[in-house]
């Protein structure tokens, strides 16, 4: 007979926002376009969606005992086109060198994805608890309002 299995959900979080902001009055005068208000986060010269990835997660690893074996980088911006991101991430983090680890890119629904994912490897009993972070510096076209609304940051969460 199968082992029933607890809930499976998010057991701890962590978040990175860029101190930086821009008013979006500025972006607005910039391209003669409607202000939309208030103002977008911005990653400094020397952060991208990998080293705020490295800040959340560590954030996150504080939260969570030890067990974490799974890591899953999610981005429409990733920095490298081949170099997976999420085996960087989990070195800074310090996991063992046996965990697994998998860039979810290109898409924005990387997120979502890397979610399900975790889910499933720790209900099937593959892992035991997996780190999903979730982090970009996405900028919208010039005059569009995605230019005012995105805005750079990093989450990660551990599901158990």
């Amino acid at each position: 007979m199968k082992r029933k299995r607890g809930v499976i959900g998010i057991t701890a979080f962590g978040i990175y926002v860029p101190v930086y902001r821009l008013g979006r009055n500025e972006i607005a005068r910039a391209w003669k376009t409607n202000d939309l208000g208030g103002e977008r986060t911005v990653a400094k010269h020397d952060e991208d969606s990998l080293t705020m990835a490295v800040a959340a997660t560590l954030e996150c690893i504080k939260r969570t005992p030890k067990g974490v074996d799974g890591l899953f980088f999610a981005s429409t911006t990733p920095p490298y086109r081949e170099k997976q991101a999420a085996t960087i991430v989990a070195a800074a983090a310090d996991l063992p060198m046996n965990s697994r680890t998998s860039d979810i890119t290109n898409s924005i629904r990387a997120g979502t994805i890397a979610m399900g994912l975790a889910a499933d490897a720790v209900k099937s009993r593959s892992l035991e608890e997996v780190i999903v972070v979730a982090s970009d510096c996405r900028m919208g076209a010039g005059k569009s309002e995605f230019d005012q609304i995105l805005g750079d940051g990093a989450a990660a969460v551990a599901i158990r």
